[in-house]
C-alpha cells in the first residue's frame, strides 16, 4: 500500500514539475494588476488538481495543461469577484459599524482607564482579535491586515468590531469603579 502511495505521490510531483513553469507564467500575467501572489494562484490550482489527478494523469499533456489553465483562470476570476464584493461592501460595513455604536458611547469616561488596564484588557482578547487589533492600532489598513492573516477584508472589519466590543465589556466595570471613586472623593 505504501509503495502505491509513494508511486502516486512521485507521479503527482512529476506532474507539478512539468506544468508549474507554464502555470506560473500565466499566473504572473493574470495577477499583474492585483494583490494576488502568482505562486499562491499556482498552489491553489495544484490543490484543485490533486483530487482530479486520477483523471488528469491519463490525459495528454496538452489536455492536462488546458484543464490546469482553465482551473487557474476560474480561481483568478473567483478572487476578482470576491475582491470586488468586499470592496463594494466596505462603505456599508462602516455604516453598520457606526450604527452599532450606542448613544452612551459618547458619554463614557474612557479617560478614567489607565494605559496598564487597557493593555491588560487587550491581552485578554481572543488571539486573532488581539492580533488584528494590535496591527490596526499600529496603523495598518484593513487590506494589509487581511493579507497578513490571509482572510477577506470583511473578516478583518468583523474582528475589529468584536475586539472593540470585547474591550468595552472588559473595561466598563473599571470605568464604573473609577467614576464612583471620583464621585466619592469630590
Amino acid at each position: 500500500m505504501a509503495d502505491l502511495f509513494n508511486r502516486e505521490r512521485r507521479r503527482f510531483e512529476a506532474f507539478i514539475r512539468q506544468h508549474r513553469p507554464g502555470l506560473l507564467g500565466l499566473a504572473r500575467r493574470l495577477s499583474a494588476r492585483s494583490s494576488l501572489e502568482p505562486d499562491d494562484l499556482v498552489q491553489e490550482t495544484f490543490e484543485r488538481a490533486m483530487p482530479e489527478f486520477e483523471h488528469l494523469k491519463d490525459r495528454t499533456d496538452s489536455a492536462a495543461a488546458a484543464w490546469l489553465c482553465t482551473t487557474m483562470t476560474n480561481r483568478f476570476l473567483d478572487y476578482c469577484r470576491r475582491q470586488r464584493t468586499e470592496t463594494r461592501g466596505l462603505p456599508h460595513l462602516a455604516l453598520v459599524q457606526d450604527a452599532a455604536l450606542s448613544p452612551e458611547d459618547s458619554q463614557e469616561n474612557w479617560e478614567l482607564v489607565n494605559t496598564d488596564e487597557f493593555q491588560k484588557a487587550i491581552e485578554r482578547l481572543k488571539p486573532h482579535l488581539r492580533d488584528a487589533y494590535k496591527l490596526h492600532a499600529e496603523g495598518k489598513r484593513y487590506t494589509a491586515i487581511a493579507e497578513h492573516f490571509n482572510v477577506p477584508v470583511g473578516t478583518v472589519g468583523s474582528w475589529l468590531t468584536l475586539a472593540r466590543r470585547d474591550l468595552k465589556e472588559l473595561l466598563l466595570p473599571q470605568v464604573a469603579v473609577a467614576r464612583e471613586q471620583g464621585a466619592t472623593s469630590s
